[in-house]
């Protein structure tokens, strides 16, 4: 009985790796990032790389850039978290618009962009209808 336990469980060992070398890179690398998210540091810094993208990146919309300038580092934090598992959730992966050394197509890059902007412009929405009337 133990041998068969030990033969499967190599078996499945064995299927795996084989399954695992048949997929390409990018398909593996969601594969991760949709497993790592959960368990993913809550500690990254997303302030920093958020604001400095919204400085350069955020010029043709002055509104959003202001609003996400005028943050503090906690609530840019916040943002930048909630940013980041949207992203996860929509298999862009963040990186490609905060790191200026990240090779990616330029239509992709813009529409992660669109998405991102997109999903910003939202949480503006939102907070500016939360508002009172003045």
């Amino acid at each position: 009985m133990h041998m068969l336990v030990i033969f499967l469980v190599l078996l499945s060992l064995i299927f795996m790796v084989m399954w695992t070398l048949s997929q390409s890179k990018e398909k593996l690398q969601q594969a991760w990032s949709g497993l790592a998210a959960p368990f993913a540091s809550k500690n990254q810094d997303w302030a920093t790389p958020i604001k400095a993208w919204a400085e350069t990146s955020l010029t043709k919309d002055k509104a959003l850039q202001a609003w996400l300038l005028a943050l503090p580092s906690e609530g840019l934090q916040a943002l930048g978290e909630k940013i980041a598992e949207f992203c996860v959730e929509m298999n862009v992966e963040l990186n490609w618009l905060i790191n200026p050394a990240t090779e990616i197509d330029p239509a992709v890059k813009q529409a992660a962009e669109e998405t991102v902007i997109d999903y910003c412009k939202i949480c503006l929405k939102a907070v500016q209808n939360q508002q009172p009337a003045k």
